[in-house]
């Protein structure tokens, strides 16, 4: 195991805390900024838009996240396909996102404005286009991080081993994108540069750039 320095430990450290025990983090997270959470089953296809509403999405992954999550969710977005457990009864907003690749971007755009409509509502606070357009930016950045932590992992074996792997990958799963952003940084050592968008695109409409994507 190579030499690691103190900041790289802590963030090892976070992570693992946040992978085991995540509803400290998401109690934090909600007493600090008044935000409301959403469950994912599975993962949300387009984070940017529930982000930009200031909604923390989060993509369970078994029974035993959700119990350490009871009571902490307050609405749900859910996929096509039937989940592997069950979700609660209780009267929490739902909102069902179809899993079937839309037919053109028409139908996509209409997917889109209906779930950034639906997301709204439950956080009351509706997106701004500058807020979808900071959340792309946040999210493409947190991909490039993912995609550098990956190589490295693969690159240099012993960095971490199997277990901090997995705790700093599925702690992203309960950190807001920043945050997971921040912890992949360091621990890489890197500062992440700003998002490869260009300049014209976000002149653009945001929901037709997040529409494209589910084509």
């Amino acid at each position: 195991m190579p030499q690691r320095g103190r900041v790289v430990l802590e963030g090892i450290r976070f992570a693992a805390g946040v992978a085991s025990d995540p509803s400290g983090v998401v109690t934090f997270w909600k007493a600090a900024t008044g935000g409301k959470v959403v469950g994912c089953l599975p993962e949300a296809p387009i984070p940017e838009l529930l982000h930009a509403a200031h909604l923390l999405t989060i993509a369970f992954e078994s029974p035993e996240d959700l119990s350490l999550l009871s009571g902490r969710v307050d609405a749900w977005l859910v996929g096509g396909d039937p989940s592997a457990f069950s979700i609660p009864s209780e009267g929490a907003p739902r909102f069902f996102f179809p899993r079937v690749p839309p037919g053109n971007v028409e139908e996509a755009l209409d997917r889109v404005e209906m779930l950034a409509e639906w997301a709204g509502a439950v956080s009351g606070s509706p997106a701004s286009e500058g807020g979808l357009w900071k959340s792309i930016r946040t999210h493409s950045i947190l991909r490039s991080l993912l995609d550098a932590f990956a190589e490295r992992c693969i690159r240099e074996t012993t960095f971490l081993t199997p277990g901090e792997r997995r705790n700093i990958v599925r702690a992203g799963i309960f950190l807001p994108p920043e945050a997971h952003s921040r912890l992949l940084s360091s621990i890489l050592g890197i500062d992440p540069g700003p998002a490869d968008i260009p300049a014209e695109g976000e002149r653009g409409d945001p929901l037709i750039e997040l529409a494209k994507r589910l084509m």
